[in-house]
Protein backbone atom coordinates (compact mmCIF):
# COMPACT_ATOMS: atom_id res chain seq x y z
CA UNK A 1 0.00 0.00 0.00
CA UNK A 2 1.41 3.39 -0.92
CA UNK A 3 0.47 5.01 2.90
CA UNK A 4 3.90 2.89 4.10
CA UNK A 5 5.72 6.39 4.16
CA UNK A 6 3.66 7.27 6.81
CA UNK A 7 4.69 5.08 9.07
CA UNK A 8 7.63 2.96 7.72
CA UNK A 9 7.60 -1.12 8.15
CA UNK A 10 9.32 -2.12 11.76
CA UNK A 11 8.88 1.46 13.40
CA UNK A 12 10.10 1.44 16.77
CA UNK A 13 9.92 3.64 19.78
CA UNK A 14 12.72 6.43 19.49
CA UNK A 15 11.79 6.34 15.95
CA UNK A 16 10.48 9.56 14.50
CA UNK A 17 6.80 9.83 15.60
CA UNK A 18 4.27 10.06 12.49
CA UNK A 19 3.01 13.96 11.99
CA UNK A 20 -0.49 14.37 12.80
CA UNK A 21 -2.38 13.17 9.71
CA UNK A 22 -5.74 12.51 8.43
CA UNK A 23 -6.18 9.93 5.43
CA UNK A 24 -9.72 10.28 3.44
CA UNK A 25 -11.83 7.14 2.01
CA UNK A 26 -14.97 6.82 0.03
CA UNK A 27 -15.07 3.33 1.59
CA UNK A 28 -15.31 2.60 5.25
CA UNK A 29 -13.62 -1.07 4.90
CA UNK A 30 -10.79 0.71 3.08
CA UNK A 31 -10.40 3.10 5.93
CA UNK A 32 -10.46 -0.08 8.41
CA UNK A 33 -7.98 -1.57 6.36
CA UNK A 34 -5.53 1.30 6.10
CA UNK A 35 -5.43 1.44 9.40
CA UNK A 36 -4.96 -1.86 10.00
CA UNK A 37 -1.86 -1.47 7.72
CA UNK A 38 -0.50 1.33 8.87
CA UNK A 39 -1.02 -0.57 12.54
CA UNK A 40 1.28 -3.79 11.84
CA UNK A 41 3.96 -1.09 11.16
CA UNK A 42 3.84 -0.68 14.81
CA UNK A 43 4.66 -2.41 17.95
CA UNK A 44 1.45 -3.82 19.51
CA UNK A 45 1.22 -1.57 22.55
CA UNK A 46 0.71 1.57 19.86
CA UNK A 47 -2.00 0.14 17.65
CA UNK A 48 -4.33 2.68 19.55
CA UNK A 49 -1.96 5.60 17.80
CA UNK A 50 -3.35 4.88 14.57
CA UNK A 51 -7.38 4.24 14.39
CA UNK A 52 -10.23 4.22 11.62
CA UNK A 53 -12.80 6.71 11.67
CA UNK A 54 -16.32 6.70 10.18
CA UNK A 55 -20.51 6.78 10.55
CA UNK A 56 -20.69 3.25 12.64
CA UNK A 57 -19.19 5.10 15.30
CA UNK A 58 -20.71 6.36 17.85
CA UNK A 59 -20.91 10.05 19.17
CA UNK A 60 -19.12 9.91 21.84
CA UNK A 61 -16.01 7.47 20.56
CA UNK A 62 -15.93 10.05 17.70
CA UNK A 63 -16.07 13.01 20.46
CA UNK A 64 -13.34 11.17 22.48
CA UNK A 65 -11.32 10.77 19.54
CA UNK A 66 -10.86 13.87 17.99
CA UNK A 67 -9.87 15.16 21.58
CA UNK A 68 -6.93 12.26 21.47
CA UNK A 69 -6.12 13.86 17.70
CA UNK A 70 -6.04 17.07 19.68
CA UNK A 71 -3.75 16.29 22.37
CA UNK A 72 -1.85 13.81 20.44
CA UNK A 73 -2.71 10.74 21.77
CA UNK A 74 -3.84 9.69 18.42
CA UNK A 75 -1.60 10.17 15.71
CA UNK A 76 -3.90 9.87 13.20
CA UNK A 77 -7.41 8.67 11.72
CA UNK A 78 -8.21 6.75 8.62
CA UNK A 79 -11.94 8.46 8.25
CA UNK A 80 -14.90 9.32 5.64
CA UNK A 81 -16.87 11.85 5.36
CA UNK A 82 -17.73 11.39 8.83
CA UNK A 83 -14.67 13.13 9.98
CA UNK A 84 -16.28 16.59 8.90
CA UNK A 85 -18.03 19.76 10.07
CA UNK A 86 -17.43 21.22 13.84
CA UNK A 87 -14.31 18.99 14.00
CA UNK A 88 -11.69 21.45 14.86
CA UNK A 89 -8.19 20.42 15.29
CA UNK A 90 -5.81 22.50 14.62
CA UNK A 91 -2.69 21.07 14.23
CA UNK A 92 -3.42 18.31 11.59
CA UNK A 93 -0.02 18.33 9.25
CA UNK A 94 -0.79 16.13 6.75
CA UNK A 95 -4.26 15.33 4.71
CA UNK A 96 -5.07 12.76 2.73
CA UNK A 97 -7.33 11.99 -0.01
CA UNK A 98 -6.81 8.31 -1.26
CA UNK A 99 -8.00 7.08 -4.56
CA UNK A 100 -11.18 10.09 -4.50
CA UNK A 101 -14.41 9.24 -6.27
CA UNK A 102 -15.97 12.05 -4.65
CA UNK A 103 -16.32 15.82 -6.15
CA UNK A 104 -13.69 18.14 -6.71
CA UNK A 105 -15.56 20.67 -3.88
CA UNK A 106 -15.57 17.23 -1.39
CA UNK A 107 -12.14 17.07 -1.91
CA UNK A 108 -11.62 20.66 -0.83
CA UNK A 109 -13.22 20.86 1.71
CA UNK A 110 -11.58 17.36 3.17
CA UNK A 111 -7.90 19.21 2.62
CA UNK A 112 -9.30 22.30 4.44
CA UNK A 113 -8.96 20.44 7.53
CA UNK A 114 -4.94 20.37 7.24
CA UNK A 115 -3.73 23.49 9.68
CA UNK A 116 -6.18 25.45 11.00
CA UNK A 117 -3.04 27.45 13.12
CA UNK A 118 -1.95 29.71 10.79
CA UNK A 119 1.78 29.28 12.35
CA UNK A 120 2.05 26.22 10.98
CA UNK A 121 2.60 24.71 7.34
CA UNK A 122 0.71 21.65 6.13
CA UNK A 123 0.32 19.53 3.15
CA UNK A 124 -2.49 17.86 1.33
CA UNK A 125 -2.09 15.27 -0.62
CA UNK A 126 -4.26 13.44 -3.37
CA UNK A 127 -3.85 9.83 -4.09
CA UNK A 128 -5.53 9.14 -7.37
CA UNK A 129 -5.56 5.86 -9.98
CA UNK A 130 -4.19 6.72 -13.17
CA UNK A 131 -6.78 6.39 -15.23
CA UNK A 132 -9.01 8.90 -13.68
CA UNK A 133 -6.37 11.24 -15.42
CA UNK A 134 -7.37 13.17 -18.66
CA UNK A 135 -3.87 12.54 -20.36
CA UNK A 136 -4.06 8.54 -19.59
CA UNK A 137 -7.63 8.67 -21.05
CA UNK A 138 -6.70 10.80 -23.99
CA UNK A 139 -4.00 8.02 -24.74
CA UNK A 140 -6.43 4.90 -24.11
CA UNK A 141 -9.07 6.84 -26.39
CA UNK A 142 -5.95 7.13 -28.98
CA UNK A 143 -5.31 3.53 -28.51
CA UNK A 144 -8.49 2.33 -29.22
CA UNK A 145 -9.37 4.01 -32.52
CA UNK A 146 -6.26 2.64 -33.46
CA UNK A 147 -7.01 -0.64 -32.89
CA UNK A 148 -10.87 0.07 -34.77
CA UNK A 149 -8.76 1.91 -37.56
CA UNK A 150 -6.35 -1.26 -37.69
CA UNK A 151 -9.30 -3.55 -38.20
CA UNK A 152 -11.10 -1.69 -40.57
CA UNK A 153 -8.10 -1.68 -42.54
CA UNK A 154 -7.74 -5.07 -42.17
CA UNK A 155 -9.00 -7.20 -45.40
CA UNK A 156 -11.44 -9.79 -43.70
CA UNK A 157 -11.29 -13.64 -44.16
CA UNK A 158 -13.49 -14.83 -47.12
Amino acid sequence: MDLGFLVPAGWTPGDQVPQKFLIFFDSIQDAIGAAKYLQSHLPPGLWGKIKWFNSDMTFKFKEAEVDNLVTGDTWGLCTTESFGMRMDVPDIILVIQWQATCSLSTVWQRFGHAIRNCVLQGTALLFAKKEHFDVVCEEKRKHQQNKKRKAADTPQNQ
